[in-house]
This record gives C-alpha cells, structure tokens and sequence, in this order.
C-alpha cells in the first residue's frame, strides 16, 4: 500500500470512528434547553425556539405595548431619519454571545440570539455552534433571518455585535444584509435619556433602574466565553443552560426598552415623572429642533421639582426655548422667577436686559437690570473671589456703558 492509499484508508476510518462520538457529545444539549439539531446546506447547529405571548410582562412593560407605538417615532428616538419609514413591528432584535468581549477578527459569536414577532406572539430563536465547524451553517441562517426582516434593534450593536458578524460573513464569504438595514441601537437612546438619572447604562441596570425587571440566578456576561470553552472541552449542554437564559432575557428587554422609549418620545407625560427624566429628554427635543416638545417637557419637569441646581438648569433652558420660539411674555416671567429665587446666576439678568434692549428698546429698564446685575456681581466677587464672576462683571460693564451711549443718543 502506497502513502496515498493509506491517507485515503486514514481518512476512511477517521470519519467513521468520530461521527458517533461527536453525535453522542451533542445529544444532551436538549435534555437542559429545549430545541432541536438543524440540518441546512452548510452542516449542522443546534436551534431553541421560543414564543412569547404578546400579553407577557417583562418586568412592569407588556409586550404588546410597541403595538401602541407609531413607527415613524423611531426616527426621533435612534435619531435616524431612515429609521422612520420602517416598521418596527418588522424588525429583528439581536443579539450575540461571543467567546471574548474584547472584539476583533478572531472572536466567534458561538451563539447568536433573534427575536422578531410572528402571528404566534414574539418569537426568540437562538443559534448555537456547538463546534467551530458550524459556523457556516449558523452564519447562512443568519443571513437567511437578516435578509427577511425591515430594521434590526439591538444594545450596542452597532459597536459590538453587528462588527463581529458582519467579521465573519467577510471571513466565511457570505452574504451580509445586515449592511442595508436601518439599525437602532438603543444603547445610545438610552444614555441620551436615562444616564443623567441612572448613571449605569449596562443592559441589567437598565431593565432594574427603567423596566422593573430583576433578573434571577442570571450569569454575568464575562463569565459567558468562559462557559463554552468549558462546555466545548466537556460536552456538558447543562453549562449553557444559563447562557441561552442570558441571551433570551436580552432579547426580550430589547422590545419592551424599544417600545417604552416610542411611548415616551409620544407622551412624555404619560410615562416621564422624574425631573432629570424630563430635562433629559426635553433636551433631546431642543437639540433636533423640536422647540414646541422640547418647552412641553420642561414645564413638566418643573413639577417634579423643587428649588435646586436641576431646577435652575430646567428654567434656564425652558427660558431659552421660549425665547426661541418667540414666546416673550412667558420668557419674561420664567426670567424674573430666577432673578428671584437665583439671584446670584447672572444669566436671567443678562437675558431680560438683552429683551428690553433689542426687543422694545426700553434701554432705562435694560440699565437698571444691568446695574441689579452688576451689584450682585460685584457682591459675589467680594465674598467668593472667581475669574469667571470677575469676567461676567467686565462684560457687564461694558453691556451698560453701551446701554448708557445709546440712552444718551436718543435724548
């Protein structure tokens, strides 16, 4: 026998004696999590389905409730423009365990979780390669779901998860759909409206903090990748019992975070109570031009507070949005309200000078704001000695000798 018949008579027996081993390693992943093996072109992988009703409570947020939600708000909360003319219903909420949270070319998404709503209620079907050779049947299954759905939501995925698949389709030479779609990733929504009230913008602290969802016996994700090199060099299904657990929760914390946030954006008042809340997002509207429910959200904070540093922050804005929308009288009124309770902040008498300069050309009144101003000022410096309280002084010194040439020249 020469050496390519024994490689040939090598390869023969080696398929033979390793097929049963491997199909006895993979049969007791389905005793802990339910699912089946799925068999498609590319090779084999273990698939878990599961449905949700739309009336199930995810903490104190039902489901259903992004039925409530007009889809072009989307366009607002991800501040996408392209994210409003889709629909949301018809998304894919995403989301991966991988075997290191660094990222990079060499990290696996060994499990790659999917969530969207069917006739059913809401569907999660996680992907799992019990093996690095079935990557590429995870992968074309993958692209078979990205390639059916209208938007993808994820959290962090447009930094983490969706890098690292759209890594592998380039290394594997797949197709990526996921490159068309609008994306939203709620991670920076929710930074943009929560952080200045939660601080902690972790994906648990989220579903506590906003949802009421507490999680029970859940594994922390650093813990995940060590997990499945555990259960490759083992086969145990039990130790990835908790990780598909993980995962789902995820998914299902994408709808209802997607689904309150559509309402908020809607009704602020229906759903907002706390004051930062309500800065927050009133800050979200002015920033995209939206001055008219940017000033709605700010007079709501205002009931949720009293006199502090938030309060005075929340006037000053809802001031200047008023001022922007030409609203003088109720500028004036919210100006004169911190003059009174914020005597020591120049920027009210600085505002309601500037009206009575520019607006009405009542320079008298606009002199006598100036040197209310500048007393207070002055008085500040005296006692707390401040480079920028003495730069306010000299600039309103030099806004009142304007004031006092322009008074002179129209006597």
């Amino acid at each position: 026998m020469d050496l390519r018949d024994k490689l040939i008579q090598f390869e023969s027996d080696f398929s033979t004696s390793a097929s049963p081993v491997r199909e006895r390693q993979f049969a007791d992943i389905d005793q802990f999590v339910p699912g089946e093996e799925v068999t498609n072109p590319f090779g084999k992988f273990f698939r878990s389905v599961m449905v949700y009703p739309e009336s199930h409570r995810h903490g104190e947020i039902p489901l259903n409730l992004i039925r409530e939600s007009d889809p072009s708000i989307y366009g607002l909360v991800g501040k996408d423009e392209s994210l409003s003319h889709v629909d949301i219903q018809k998304a894919l909420f995403i989301d991966t365990e991988t075997t290191g949270l660094a990222g990079g070319t060499g990290t696996l998404p060994f499990m790659i979780g999917m969530g969207y709503f069917t006739d059913e209620g809401f569907q999660v079907e996680q992907f799992l390669m019990r093996d690095y050779d079935e990557e590429h049947a995870v992968l074309h299954a993958v692209r078979d779901r990205l390639a059916n759905c209208d938007m993808l939501v994820s959290y962090n995925g447009k930094c983490y998860d969706m890098n690292i698949l759209s890594s592998r389709f380039t290394l594997t030479r797949i197709e990526n759909p996921s490159l068309d779609l609008p994306h939203l990733d709620l991670l920076f929504s929710v930074r943009r409206l929560w952080r200045r009230r939660i601080g902690d913008c972790s994906l648990s602290n989220v579903e506590r903090a906003v949802l009421g969802f507490y999680r029970e016996n859940d594994i922390p994700g650093y813990l995940i990748p060590g997990l499945y090199f555990d259960y490759l060099r083992s086969r145990n299904g039990k130790l990835l019992e908790s990780v598909f657990m993980h995962n789902r929760w995820d998914i299902v914390t994408l709808v209802v975070l997607a689904a309150l946030m559509g309402r908020i954006y809607q009704s602020p008042h229906d759903h907002l109570s706390h004051p930062l809340d309500l800065l927050s997002l009133g800050k979200i509207f002015g920033n995209m031009f939206k001055h008219e429910e940017a000033v709605v959200c700010f007079r709501e904070a205002l009931n949720y507070t009293g006199k502090s540093e938030e309060r005075e922050e929340i006037l000053r804005l809802l001031g200047f949005f008023l001022k922007r929308r030409g609203e003088w009288e109720r500028a004036i009124k919210v100006w004169e309200y911190m003059i009174k309770d914020y005597p020591h902040r120049i920027y009210a008498y600085e505002e309601l000078a500037k009206y009575f300069e520019h607006q009405i050309k009542n320079f008298e009144r606009a002199i006598e704001v100036v040197e209310q101003a500048l007393g207070r000022a002055c008085t500040m410096q005296a006692l707390h000695p401040d480079q920028q309280i003495k730069r306010n002084g000299k600039n309103l010194e030099y806004r009142l000798a304007r004031l006092r040439r322009k008074l002179g020249k129209n006597e």
